[in-house]
């Protein structure tokens, strides 16, 4: 049995026994002991062996455990009758909007945000042959077409406009039809609605105690193609022409169609109790009774909506919630284990491909490492054209991440009511700072100099640390009063000295306020 890392987070000291395959840890105030099975058939096989195995056994099991939400082993008894009550209070308010969680018929009503597809002046139909299909996905691409055509969402056609189809197969084995609109991007006018970050969707979550996220059902077909527009989403395949009447996913505005929408449905209660992030909705709230209302409220917007939410995907009234890579709960913000898992497992890349694959997911998590940047800069350097030859300098640097990527800390959520606090260093090769409040960090910044700040002198790296740590994180810090915390004893009489060098001058241009 593989035990995740998300749930051993919880456990505080555990007390391992490899030899008798003993697990002792303390749980809600009971001393609890897992014990495996010593038996002599069991085994683990790397991948590359199961094919062989598979070929020579007579008989093999393969289990699979997997853990939809956590629960607890031991509620106190004086707990008991309150977790009951709650539960039945959230299975009574989710059978009220059951229509909600069900599987949509027919197409979904016309509204505001139908998707358009603005064509550059002077553009041609865009009109490419279909891509050949291995015989095996004929019959797959012809059952999938049979399930749109039956569900409504796709009709025939006879539009000058034709994109090929591309089949993709799934973890599950089964296939998704996908349409290739690079072509048809490439003429569309792109929509500059601003996509939310998700450092600040964060910020909001201060004293939130109860969590639920939504999941939307398919949700980019949950909206209507524009009627003028919908001979542009035209696909052909072996068997047929045939055009899209509700939003598909390659499409280059969808993401800012769709997020306009739930930003415009949910906007009451943006920043209140609501975040948005495309088709996940976070619903947070202080209290369990606060969060029913929330809750309810959140489920009266989708159903008057005509929007449906996956069951299954969804998790309600938690203590803790997955969002957007990352574990929330009462503490403050954790990098997801799983994502974190996958970072430190990563092979030594053997190709740029690889390398960006790696830097990549390290670079999301980058707040939450102390001197990422300067850690990862002989790396990066290998992203230059040309540049990827593997050194024992970058095999170190890879590892030092990975070592450092292996233990996050967990960061506070920022209370805009009290003082912020920046913490900043240089040295030879690099520049860093961290953001606290009340000795608890909040972010980690971090970047590595360039050949010509080498060069400066200590005050002026120092200096430069500072200034760049205030314009990183100067929407924290506007409007009050903050604290910076140096180890170069002249900055602090920054305020009184005279512009005398030409980073001082460069400085003070960049930050006017200083």
């Amino acid at each position: 049995m593989i035990l995740g890392m998300q749930w051993l987070t919880t456990l505080g000291s555990i007390q391992w026994n490899f030899q008798h395959l003993q697990m002792k840890f303390q749980y809600a105030g009971h001393r609890v002991v897992l014990k495996g099975s010593g038996k002599k058939y069991v085994w683990v096989m790397e991948g590359r062996k199961v094919k062989g195995e598979t070929r020579s056994a007579s008989l093999m099991v393969t289990p699979q455990l997997c853990s939809i939400q956590l629960k607890p082993f031991v509620i106190p008894a004086t707990q008991v009758k309150e977790v009951d009550l709650q539960q039945q209070q959230l299975i009574q308010l989710l059978q009220e909007y059951e229509e909600v969680f069900q599987e949509p018929k027919g197409l979904p009503p016309n509204r505001e945000f139908d998707h358009c597809v603005p064509m550059k002046f002077g553009s041609e139909p865009v009109s490419i042959r279909p891509y050949r299909y291995p015989y095996l996905q004929k019959a797959e691409l012809e059952k999938l077409i049979h399930e749109m055509k039956a569900m409504g969402i796709i009709r025939d056609s006879s539009s000058p406009f034709s994109s090929p189809v591309v089949m993709v197969k799934k973890r599950d084995g089964s296939w998704r039809l996908c349409v290739d609109y690079r072509e048809l991007n490439k003429n569309t006018v792109k929509n500059k609605f601003p996509i939310p970050l998700i450092e600040e969707l964060l910020d909001e979550l201060k004293e939130a105690r109860v969590f639920s996220k939504l999941d939307l059902r398919s949700g980019y077909w949950q909206i209507r193609m524009n009627q003028d527009d919908i001979h542009k989403t035209a696909f052909r395949t072996h068997d047929g022409h045939y055009e899209f009447l509700v939003m598909l996913f390659g499409l280059t505005n969808a993401p800012a169609t769709f997020q306009g929408l739930m930003n415009h449905l949910f906007r009451p209660h943006l920043r209140r109790f609501v975040l948005v992030f495309f088709d996940d909705i976070l619903v947070y709230s202080r209290s369990w009774e606060e969060h029913l209302q929330h809750l309810k409220e959140v489920l009266i917007v989708l159903k008057s909506n005509h929007l449906h939410a996956k069951m299954a995907k969804c998790v309600f009234g938690s203590a803790n919630i997955s969002y957007l890579g990352h574990i929330i709960d009462a503490d403050g913000v954790h990098a997801d284990p799983e994502k974190i898992n996958a970072m430190v497992t990563w092979p030594v890349p053997k190709s740029l491909k690889e390398l960006r694959g790696f830097l990549g997911p390290t670079g999301y998590y980058r707040r939450f490492i102390k001197g990422y940047g300067e850690i990862c800069k002989p790396l990066t350097e290998l992203l230059r054209k040309g540049g990827f030859v593997w050194t024992e300098e970058a095999e170190r640097a890879f590892e030092e991440l990975k070592k450092k990527m292996s233990t996050p800390p967990i960061l506070a959520l920022p209370d805009f009511t009290k003082e912020f606090c920046i913490e900043a260093d240089a040295s030879g090769n690099g520049m860093g700072a961290v953001l606290l409040q009340e000795g608890r960090p909040l972010a980690y910044y971090s970047k590595g100099l360039s050949e010509k700040h080498r060069l400066l002198a200590t005050y002026e790296k120092e200096l430069l640390a500072i200034i760049t740590a205030i314009q990183k994180w100067r929407h924290y810090l506007l409007g009050g009063h903050f604290t910076i915390k140096t180890d170069h004893k002249s900055l602090k009489y920054l305020l009184e000295q005279r512009l005398s060098t030409p980073i001082q001058t460069e400085m003070d241009d960049k930050v006017g306020w200083i």
